[in-house]
């Protein structure tokens, strides 16, 4: 007992730092909870844009027409972003990949969507329900 505070004073102050504390948890809850949602969010975000670039790189290095079909190029493509999603072990879904003219020459379009919403549950009504990406490169 500390003789210099008076009995009075001390008794005034008690739960105030309980009073602090919940006035200050939301707030510390949407921080780091958010940090966690959206860190999480541009994470797969990264993933479905690279295995969309995967997808086009493969789907443009088919040999051109005669040879292969756009058909054929597509596939590839399309085979390639769904390998590229299996080796970071997310689910084998939502790659497309369409045979498209930019400037006048071939190339290969792919479009990978992926399912991400909320990994903490927090945030669910903020946070983007899918990733998405695409990537053009001319087929050679």
């Amino acid at each position: 007992m500390n003789p210099c505070v008076p009995r009075q004073s001390r008794n005034s102050q008690r739960g105030a730092a309980a009073i602090e504390f919940a006035l200050v948890l939301p707030l510390l809850l949407t921080l780091v909870l958010g940090s966690i949602d959206w860190g999480w969010y541009f994470f797969i975000d990264q993933l479905v844009t690279n295995a969309a670039r995967e997808g086009a790189r493969a789907g443009s290095l088919v040999p051109p027409r005669p040879t292969s079909t756009a058909g054929q190029a597509e596939r590839a493509a399309e085979d390639a972003g769904l390998a590229f999603l299996q080796r970071v072990r997310l689910n084998r879904t939502g790659v497309a990949a369409t045979y498209t003219t930019v400037d006048g020459t071939d190339a290969i379009s792919v479009t990978v969507t992926y399912p991400v919403g909320s990994l903490t549950g927090f945030l669910r009504s903020l946070m983007p329900a899918n990733a998405r990406a695409t990537s053009v490169m001319r087929w050679q």
